[in-house]
């Protein structure tokens, strides 16, 4: 079996030297000068880009940028380690009582941010809505069959079948949170959008579109002594080099992230830390073989033995990547391309024996892809793609267009036979598979009932055993390398964070949700 990948560093480790902040600071001078934590101030973080679809409402929304904010106000039952060990988190304890059933007991004297008590119902509800919001939560959710409330402390969840994903779901921060059931149920759909009730550390303070989100600490927080900000600010610049360079400068920015490793790496020696992501972003392209010549298993197979993977990191994005299989190489749980992996060694002349056997020796394939904001730092792949699939005979039609197209279009089918939309870090294995081998899925234009793969795929959601779980994702990877579903083009970090050393206690996740911040605080 191939060993799974340890969570890799993506960058160096923080540099020591002081840098002067410039936000609105605030605390104990000396406690700072001993390195203890010090409360109160405003940190400010230059983020690309604001809430998008579905915005604060956690059952609606399904974007990374979304995410990445409502961890900073709601909370799970469970969480989990950098490595994946599961946690508690609202839940002080939980147990299996047998294959299909649950039971989690809630911490006493948890409030949600304008006092009223977290309750077994506020968990019954929030579990009911999950499972039929349109939010990704809902297909993860399918094989829970009910959700009851044994006391005021006590929360039990029957499955219909046993199911392996289910612990990983509750636990994955950005995926089922608890919400306030007489809040939720109050506040129009609309509203839930752009205000927020949760029990996490910071509270939604002001939303000024395309300018800042604005959170402030939470009270109420059932986590003594956190969090000692007391304003946590995230500015929107989608330019990256803007964000860098309002870091670099001191104009009022205390941390960033991009997604080019370069321009972090460039404040290195400067006075600034940096932080440690996994690989966990997977730039996938995925098929529509419902006509045309991906229709035919040969021409999608003579695609994926035409692509040198490793030259595309190479040539395309700086030498800054991994690679990877459907399960991004940064997961705990990936297993790593080899020499044995169907299709992913380059074979030019392979390539075109398939082309000839499916009579298809020059064809013309489409691919659309986002060129706005930073997701334009993908673009150079797909022009290195162009070039090698040419050598196979083989014209790729580039079609650069807006993200919001690019969603609109996968959503709907509207794209003719490849389209790119770059990946992040999911709750659970089978959840990378979902694209494109769940039957009837909007998003699926590959496989139906009986189609390799989909079989294999509800088998592994129900397997627990963690040895049985990473022989048969293995097999599944082969599968689908094998089918050409889907051409991961490599991996690599969501995100580049680096800090002032102003800011003392945050170390990034690997997952990029910034759920640390809850611990930073500053030393001026």
């Amino acid at each position: 079996m191939r060993r799974p990948l340890v969570i890799a560093a993506s960058l160096a480790a923080a540099t020591a030297l002081v840098l002067t902040g410039c936000s609105t600071g605030g605390g104990d001078s000396t406690a700072a000068a001993n390195g203890e934590p010090v409360d109160g101030g405003t940190l400010v973080y230059a983020t690309d880009i604001q809430p998008t679809a579905g915005g604060l409402d956690p059952y609606s929304s399904v974007a990374f940028a979304n995410q990445n904010m409502l961890v900073q106000i709601y909370e799970t039952l469970l969480t989990k380690s950098d490595d994946g060990e599961i946690m508690p988190g609202l839940a002080e304890s939980w147990e299996q009582v047998d294959d299909t059933t649950y039971t989690v007991t809630l911490r006493e004297g948890v409030t949600f941010s304008d006092g009223s008590p977290l309750t077994a119902e506020d968990v019954v509800f929030s579990f009911d809505t999950m499972t039929t919001a349109p939010a990704v939560t809902a297909t993860l959710l399918t094989g829970l069959a009910e959700t009851t409330a044994i006391d005021e402390q006590t929360v039990q969840f029957t499955l219909s079948a046993p199911n392996g994903t289910f612990l990983n779901v509750i636990a994955a921060r950005g995926t089922a949170y608890i919400v306030n059931q007489a809040w939720y149920e109050s506040t129009p759909a609309e509203a839930r959008q752009r205000e927020a009730l949760g029990t996490g550390p910071f509270v939604l303070d002001e939303w000024v579109d395309n300018v800042s989100l604005t959170l402030t600490k939470n009270e109420q927080y059932w986590q003594e002594g956190l969090p000692h900000l007391d304003v946590l600010e995230f500015q929107f610049l989608p330019d990256e080099t803007a964000r860098i360079s309002a870091l670099r400068q001191g104009a009022g920015v205390d941390a960033a992230w991009t997604r080019d490793a370069a321009l972090v790496a460039d404040l290195d020696g400067q006075g600034f830390a940096f932080g440690e992501n996994a690989s966990t972003r997977g730039l996938n392209i995925y098929v529509n073989a419902q006509s045309g010549p991906l229709a035919d298993v040969r021409v999608r197979q003579a695609i994926s033995l035409a692509l040198d993977r490793q030259a595309i990191i190479d040539l395309a994005a700086g030498g800054n990547g991994e690679l990877s299989l459907t399960v991004p190489a940064g997961d705990p749980t990936a297993v790593l391309p080899d020499e044995d992996t169907p299709l992913y060694t380059q074979d030019i002349d392979a390539a075109k024996k398939l082309l000839a056997e499916a009579g298809q020796e020059s064809p013309t394939i489409s691919l659309t892809y986002a060129t706005d904001a930073s997701l334009a730092i993908d673009v150079p792949a797909y022009e290195v793609m162009k070039e090698q699939l040419a050598e196979a005979g083989i014209t790729l039609e580039l079609n650069g267009t807006t993200w919001t197209e690019v969603v609109g279009a996968v959503v709907s089918g509207g794209y003719t036979d490849l389209i790119a939309v770059p990946g992040y870090y999911q709750p659970d294995m089978t959840a990378y598979f979902n694209f494109f081998l769940v039957p009837g899925a909007a998003t699926n234009k590959v496989t139906a009932e009986g189609d390799p793969g989909v079989a294999e795929l509800a088998e592994l959601r129900g397997v627990i055993e963690p040895a049985e779980r990473a022989e048969k994702l293995e097999a599944l990877e082969d599968l689908v390398a094998d089918q050409a579903y889907v051409y991961t083009l490599f991996a690599q970090a969501q995100r580049f964070e680096a800090w002032s050393e102003r800011v003392q206690g945050y170390v990034a996740d690997p997952f990029t949700y910034r759920w640390n911040l809850v611990n930073a605080w500053l030393a001026d």
